[in-house]
Protein backbone atom coordinates (compact mmCIF):
# COMPACT_ATOMS: atom_id res chain seq x y z
CA UNK A 1 0.00 0.00 0.00
CA UNK A 2 1.46 3.37 -1.00
CA UNK A 3 2.00 6.31 1.31
CA UNK A 4 -0.70 8.17 -0.59
CA UNK A 5 -3.25 5.41 0.13
CA UNK A 6 -2.37 5.37 3.83
CA UNK A 7 -2.83 9.12 4.07
CA UNK A 8 -6.26 8.83 2.40
CA UNK A 9 -7.42 6.14 4.81
CA UNK A 10 -6.20 8.13 7.83
CA UNK A 11 -8.04 11.21 6.59
CA UNK A 12 -11.26 9.25 6.10
CA UNK A 13 -11.04 7.82 9.64
CA UNK A 14 -10.51 11.29 11.05
CA UNK A 15 -13.58 12.61 9.26
CA UNK A 16 -15.73 9.70 10.51
CA UNK A 17 -14.56 10.16 14.12
CA UNK A 18 -15.29 13.89 13.97
CA UNK A 19 -18.79 13.30 12.63
CA UNK A 20 -19.55 10.75 15.37
CA UNK A 21 -18.39 13.12 18.11
CA UNK A 22 -20.50 15.95 16.70
CA UNK A 23 -23.64 13.75 16.60
CA UNK A 24 -23.09 12.60 20.18
CA UNK A 25 -22.70 16.14 21.44
CA UNK A 26 -25.95 17.15 19.76
CA UNK A 27 -27.91 14.55 21.74
CA UNK A 28 -26.47 15.57 25.13
CA UNK A 29 -28.03 18.41 27.17
CA UNK A 30 -25.86 21.44 27.88
CA UNK A 31 -23.68 21.22 30.96
CA UNK A 32 -25.81 21.87 34.06
CA UNK A 33 -29.12 21.53 32.22
CA UNK A 34 -31.92 19.74 34.12
CA UNK A 35 -33.43 16.67 32.49
CA UNK A 36 -37.13 16.18 33.31
CA UNK A 37 -38.61 12.72 32.87
CA UNK A 38 -42.22 12.97 31.75
CA UNK A 39 -43.48 9.83 33.34
CA UNK A 40 -45.46 8.80 36.42
CA UNK A 41 -44.79 11.25 39.24
CA UNK A 42 -42.81 13.69 37.09
CA UNK A 43 -42.06 17.20 38.32
CA UNK A 44 -44.74 18.94 36.21
CA UNK A 45 -47.34 16.48 37.50
CA UNK A 46 -46.27 17.16 41.10
CA UNK A 47 -46.64 20.89 40.54
CA UNK A 48 -50.15 20.36 39.13
CA UNK A 49 -51.15 18.28 42.17
CA UNK A 50 -49.72 20.89 44.51
CA UNK A 51 -51.69 23.66 42.81
CA UNK A 52 -54.95 21.74 43.17
CA UNK A 53 -54.18 20.90 46.79
CA UNK A 54 -53.53 24.58 47.50
CA UNK A 55 -56.94 25.44 46.00
CA UNK A 56 -58.73 22.70 47.90
CA UNK A 57 -57.16 23.18 51.35
CA UNK A 58 -58.80 26.54 52.23
CA UNK A 59 -62.13 25.26 50.91
CA UNK A 60 -62.06 22.25 53.23
CA UNK A 61 -60.93 24.20 56.27
CA UNK A 62 -63.53 26.90 55.62
CA UNK A 63 -66.55 24.60 55.22
CA UNK A 64 -65.55 21.08 56.34
CA UNK A 65 -62.92 21.33 59.08
CA UNK A 66 -64.05 17.91 60.31
CA UNK A 67 -62.81 16.33 57.07
CA UNK A 68 -59.59 18.34 57.19
CA UNK A 69 -58.94 16.97 60.69
CA UNK A 70 -59.87 13.44 59.67
CA UNK A 71 -57.50 13.53 56.70
CA UNK A 72 -54.64 15.07 58.66
CA UNK A 73 -54.43 18.13 56.45
CA UNK A 74 -51.96 20.83 57.45
CA UNK A 75 -53.65 23.56 59.54
CA UNK A 76 -54.83 26.51 57.48
CA UNK A 77 -55.65 30.01 58.65
CA UNK A 78 -59.16 30.57 57.32
CA UNK A 79 -62.39 31.53 59.05
CA UNK A 80 -65.08 28.90 59.38
CA UNK A 81 -68.25 29.43 57.33
CA UNK A 82 -71.08 26.96 57.72
CA UNK A 83 -72.81 25.95 54.49
CA UNK A 84 -76.48 26.76 54.01
CA UNK A 85 -79.21 26.58 51.39
CA UNK A 86 -77.78 29.61 49.59
CA UNK A 87 -74.19 28.37 49.42
CA UNK A 88 -74.31 24.56 49.34
CA UNK A 89 -75.07 24.23 45.62
CA UNK A 90 -72.25 26.63 44.70
CA UNK A 91 -69.91 24.67 46.96
CA UNK A 92 -70.93 21.46 45.19
CA UNK A 93 -70.20 23.02 41.79
CA UNK A 94 -66.77 24.19 42.93
CA UNK A 95 -65.94 20.70 44.13
CA UNK A 96 -66.98 19.27 40.76
CA UNK A 97 -64.65 21.69 38.96
CA UNK A 98 -61.77 20.68 41.21
CA UNK A 99 -62.49 17.00 40.63
CA UNK A 100 -62.59 17.52 36.86
CA UNK A 101 -59.13 19.09 37.09
CA UNK A 102 -57.88 16.31 39.37
CA UNK A 103 -59.14 13.67 36.95
CA UNK A 104 -56.67 14.93 34.32
CA UNK A 105 -53.71 14.02 36.53
CA UNK A 106 -51.92 10.68 36.10
CA UNK A 107 -52.14 8.06 38.82
CA UNK A 108 -50.01 8.69 41.89
CA UNK A 109 -50.35 8.62 45.66
CA UNK A 110 -51.06 12.35 46.09
CA UNK A 111 -53.33 12.65 43.06
CA UNK A 112 -55.28 9.53 44.03
CA UNK A 113 -55.68 10.81 47.60
CA UNK A 114 -56.90 14.19 46.35
CA UNK A 115 -59.47 12.54 44.10
CA UNK A 116 -60.70 10.32 46.95
CA UNK A 117 -61.12 13.36 49.22
CA UNK A 118 -63.03 15.27 46.57
CA UNK A 119 -65.34 12.32 45.95
CA UNK A 120 -66.11 12.11 49.68
CA UNK A 121 -66.72 15.85 49.98
CA UNK A 122 -68.95 15.79 46.89
CA UNK A 123 -71.00 12.88 48.20
CA UNK A 124 -71.70 14.73 51.45
CA UNK A 125 -72.69 17.94 49.64
CA UNK A 126 -74.89 16.25 47.02
CA UNK A 127 -78.70 16.11 47.31
CA UNK A 128 -79.40 13.40 49.85
CA UNK A 129 -75.84 13.57 51.15
CA UNK A 130 -74.72 13.71 54.77
CA UNK A 131 -75.05 17.50 55.05
CA UNK A 132 -78.77 17.16 54.35
CA UNK A 133 -79.52 14.03 56.38
CA UNK A 134 -77.06 13.55 59.27
CA UNK A 135 -77.25 15.89 62.25
CA UNK A 136 -74.20 14.25 63.83
CA UNK A 137 -72.03 15.40 60.95
CA UNK A 138 -72.89 18.99 61.77
CA UNK A 139 -71.81 18.51 65.36
CA UNK A 140 -68.51 17.11 64.09
CA UNK A 141 -68.14 20.15 61.82
CA UNK A 142 -68.62 22.77 64.55
CA UNK A 143 -66.39 20.87 66.99
CA UNK A 144 -63.58 20.77 64.44
CA UNK A 145 -64.10 24.46 63.67
CA UNK A 146 -63.74 25.30 67.37
CA UNK A 147 -60.51 23.28 67.67
CA UNK A 148 -58.89 24.50 64.46
CA UNK A 149 -57.33 27.78 65.74
CA UNK A 150 -55.43 25.94 68.47
CA UNK A 151 -53.40 24.00 65.90
CA UNK A 152 -51.95 27.19 64.42
CA UNK A 153 -49.29 29.57 65.58
CA UNK A 154 -47.74 29.94 69.01
CA UNK A 155 -49.52 28.85 72.15
CA UNK A 156 -48.26 32.01 73.83
CA UNK A 157 -50.12 35.30 73.83
CA UNK A 158 -53.62 35.90 72.51
CA UNK A 159 -53.46 35.10 68.80
CA UNK A 160 -55.11 31.70 69.19
CA UNK A 161 -57.73 33.16 71.53
CA UNK A 162 -58.58 35.87 69.00
CA UNK A 163 -58.95 33.39 66.13
CA UNK A 164 -60.91 30.97 68.31
CA UNK A 165 -63.37 33.75 69.10
CA UNK A 166 -63.99 34.31 65.39
CA UNK A 167 -64.60 30.59 64.87
CA UNK A 168 -66.98 30.35 67.82
CA UNK A 169 -68.98 33.34 66.62
CA UNK A 170 -69.84 31.41 63.45
CA UNK A 171 -71.13 28.28 65.20
CA UNK A 172 -74.67 29.39 66.20
CA UNK A 173 -75.48 30.48 62.64
CA UNK A 174 -73.99 27.29 61.21
CA UNK A 175 -76.26 25.16 63.41
CA UNK A 176 -79.33 27.24 62.53
CA UNK A 177 -78.57 26.76 58.83
CA UNK A 178 -78.07 23.04 59.44
CA UNK A 179 -81.61 22.69 60.81
CA UNK A 180 -82.96 24.07 57.53
CA UNK A 181 -80.84 21.69 55.47
CA UNK A 182 -81.89 18.74 57.64
CA UNK A 183 -85.62 19.26 57.15
CA UNK A 184 -87.34 16.00 56.27
CA UNK A 185 -84.34 13.86 57.20
CA UNK A 186 -84.29 10.96 59.63
CA UNK A 187 -82.97 12.02 63.01
CA UNK A 188 -80.23 10.15 64.88
CA UNK A 189 -81.02 7.90 67.81
CA UNK A 190 -81.53 10.06 70.94
CA UNK A 191 -78.71 8.31 72.82
CA UNK A 192 -76.21 8.94 70.01
CA UNK A 193 -77.33 12.55 69.67
CA UNK A 194 -76.99 13.23 73.39
CA UNK A 195 -73.57 11.62 73.51
CA UNK A 196 -72.33 13.75 70.62
CA UNK A 197 -73.89 16.92 72.03
CA UNK A 198 -72.30 16.20 75.40
CA UNK A 199 -68.87 15.79 73.80
CA UNK A 200 -69.10 19.11 71.96
CA UNK A 201 -70.38 20.87 75.06
CA UNK A 202 -67.41 19.57 77.13
CA UNK A 203 -65.10 20.81 74.40
CA UNK A 204 -66.60 24.30 74.52
CA UNK A 205 -67.10 24.67 78.27
CA UNK A 206 -64.06 22.82 79.64
CA UNK A 207 -61.32 22.09 77.10
CA UNK A 208 -61.11 25.27 75.04
CA UNK A 209 -61.12 27.74 77.96
CA UNK A 210 -58.05 25.96 79.35
CA UNK A 211 -56.27 26.45 76.05
CA UNK A 212 -56.77 30.22 76.26
CA UNK A 213 -55.04 30.56 79.63
CA UNK A 214 -51.81 31.97 78.11
CA UNK A 215 -53.81 35.00 76.95
CA UNK A 216 -53.63 37.76 79.55
CA UNK A 217 -55.47 40.50 77.66
CA UNK A 218 -58.75 40.99 79.48
CA UNK A 219 -60.61 42.22 76.40
CA UNK A 220 -59.61 39.19 74.31
CA UNK A 221 -60.53 36.83 77.13
CA UNK A 222 -63.93 38.50 77.61
CA UNK A 223 -64.68 38.26 73.88
CA UNK A 224 -63.76 34.58 73.90
CA UNK A 225 -65.91 33.83 76.97
CA UNK A 226 -68.94 35.49 75.37
CA UNK A 227 -68.49 33.70 72.03
CA UNK A 228 -67.87 30.39 73.79
CA UNK A 229 -71.00 30.76 75.90
CA UNK A 230 -73.17 31.57 72.88
CA UNK A 231 -71.75 28.62 70.94
CA UNK A 232 -72.46 26.26 73.86
CA UNK A 233 -76.00 27.63 74.21
CA UNK A 234 -76.61 27.05 70.51
CA UNK A 235 -76.18 23.31 71.09
CA UNK A 236 -79.32 23.22 73.22
CA UNK A 237 -81.15 25.24 70.59
CA UNK A 238 -79.97 22.78 67.93
CA UNK A 239 -81.36 19.89 69.98
CA UNK A 240 -84.71 21.64 70.49
CA UNK A 241 -85.11 22.67 66.87
CA UNK A 242 -84.17 19.19 65.71
CA UNK A 243 -86.85 17.71 67.98
CA UNK A 244 -89.45 20.21 66.80
CA UNK A 245 -88.74 19.45 63.15
CA UNK A 246 -89.67 15.78 63.50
Amino acid sequence: MTNSSLRSIALLLAVLLCAHATAGAATKPPHGARVVARGRGSAPDSVAVQRLESRYAPLVWRHRPDLAEQWGMAPYSVRFQGLDEATLDAHHRELRHLLAAADTLPAGARADSLRAHLHRDLADAAPGGALRRDALVWLDIVAAAARAPFALGSSRGCDRTRRATLQLNAIPEALRAAIVLLRGSSHPEPARLEARLGGVERLLRDELPKRTEPCKESRRVAEFVEADSLAAASLAQFRDRLSNSR
